[in-house]
């Protein structure tokens, strides 16, 4: 006799195990993004997402042996246990590790960003801002750190738009030069003509392209544009996005709306970034310029791309299968037959969810990184919980009691002694 059951427990369970597996995760991509390779990265992220889910799992269905039976929890429970780290961890260490690799090589061709345009708001309000001028001194750390074979162009904008320095070569004076230069502009003073900026840096990038170069902005501002970009917002960014430059925008003032900034950087392709603290923008700048090219399963794909659908259709797909085969492998610690047939139709449902998710929530607010991720999670670690599961009654404990208050069990022999066949 077999009915088709749900573990209500399980499904709580799971979904603290999804919660406790995205602060990790989280907390692994803020300490070791830079430290590890984007490969091991993805292989711990979804291991330990998969142990989490699998751990509190298994703890669900002690605490309410629903799917199991009560001769699982007091014969095969230890076993269970000992399956956990190969099954989850291990397995989806190395499944995350294969899947960013075929992410992350070049399909057909993709254009490097070599040079960056460097967009400075030195107007009035940046008094209060950036009183010790922390954006000059980012903006050198920066240069610093470029590649010798990179270029880099600085402008500054208030009510006007000056050039500072030209598409020039990164070399081992240039940050001297810069340094000079910038010494000029320490007063900040005047309104925020960001329409103007936009327009120049453009204009540099397309008087210094060439078929091997590619560029990028980076647009630093306090405020919005006070010069009538919203009016003409369209014709400004035209060219900008059918040149492929992504622009990259920092807002530096909590108390400001910075809708204009994210809208710039959403058009192009780029990353809006906001700064509470000035001291932090060398770690923005520094992550701007390192992230140019990343391409990673869980976070927005940045770079020039000739064949960005294949790279649409391959997050999905591969996102697909990691929502499939997390609940495969957490079916794997219970090694019951019935359990891996559900949970394989609900991997398939969450993990088609969460690469919609990931893939399209980046593609148009990619700003919002951490909540596309959290819902993916959680929609990875719950639905397959919920698909009710064929259960054989035969395999389930019948209990009493002895006079002493000790358990015995009478069960089916046969049925247990195969369970792990």
């Amino acid at each position: 006799m077999t009915e088709k059951r749900i573990n209500l427990t399980m499904v709580v369970m799971s979904l603290i195990g999804g919660v406790i597996g995205f602060i990790i995760g989280e907390l692994i991509l803020i300490n070791y993004g830079y430290k590890f390779s984007n490969i091991v990265l993805m292989g711990l992220y979804f291991g330990i997402l998969a142990f989490c889910i699998g751990i509190m799992c298994l703890i669900g269905e002690w605490i309410n042996p629903r799917l199991n039976g009560h001769g699982w929890r007091n014969n095969y429970l230890k076993t269970s246990f000992k399956f956990l780290i190969p099954s989850t961890l291990i397995f989806m260490f190395i499944i995350g590790m294969l899947f960013q690799f075929i992410y992350g090589m070049s399909i057909g061709s993709s254009k490097k960003i070599d040079d960056v345009v460097m967009l400075l708001d030195t107007s009035g309000s940046m008094k209060e801002t950036d009183p010790d001028n922390e954006r000059f001194r980012a903006t050198l750390n920066l240069i610093s750190n470029m590649d010798e074979k990179n270029k880099v162009a600085i402008y500054k904008f208030d009510d006007t738009v000056e050039q500072i320095l030209p598409m020039t070569e990164v070399t081992p004076n240039i940050k001297d030069v810069v340094e000079d230069a910038l010494e000029k502009y320490e007063k900040p003073n005047g309104k925020t003509n960001i329409k103007e900026a936009l327009i120049k840096g453009y204009d540099e990038i397309n008087k210094n392209s060439s078929v091997d170069r590619n560029a990028m902005m980076i647009l630093l501002s306090d405020g919005g544009d006070n010069f009538n970009l919203s009016e003409e917002f369209d014709n400004v960014m035209e060219p900008i996005k059918k040149s492929g430059i992504a622009v990259y925008t920092i807002g530096m003032n909590k108390d400001t709306d910075f809708t204009m900034l994210k809208n710039i950087s959403r058009e192009t392709g780029g990353n809006y970034y906001n700064v509470n603290d000035v001291k932090d923008l060398k770690n923005v700048f520094y992550k701007i310029y390192n992230d140019r090219q990343q391409r990673i399963l869980v976070d927005k794909r940045n770079g020039v791309f000739i064949n960005e659908s294949v790279y649409m259709i391959l997050r999905i797909l591969l996102i697909s299968m990691i929502g499939c085969l997390i609940p495969l492998s957490v079916s794997l610690v219970f090694d019951n037959k019935n359990l891996l047939k559900g949970f394989i139709i609900g991997g398939i449902i969450s993990g088609v969810l969460a690469g919609l998710i990931l893939e399209y929530g980046f593609l148009n607010y990619p700003w919002l990184g951490r909540t596309y991720r959290f819902l993916a999670d959680l929609i990875v670690a719950t639905i397959f919980t919920l698909i009710p599961v064929k259960v054989d009654l035969k395999d389930y404990s019948k209990c009493s009691y002895s006079g002493n208050g000790k358990r015995r069990h009478i069960e089916d022999r046969e049925s247990i002694n195969n369970k792990f066949d």
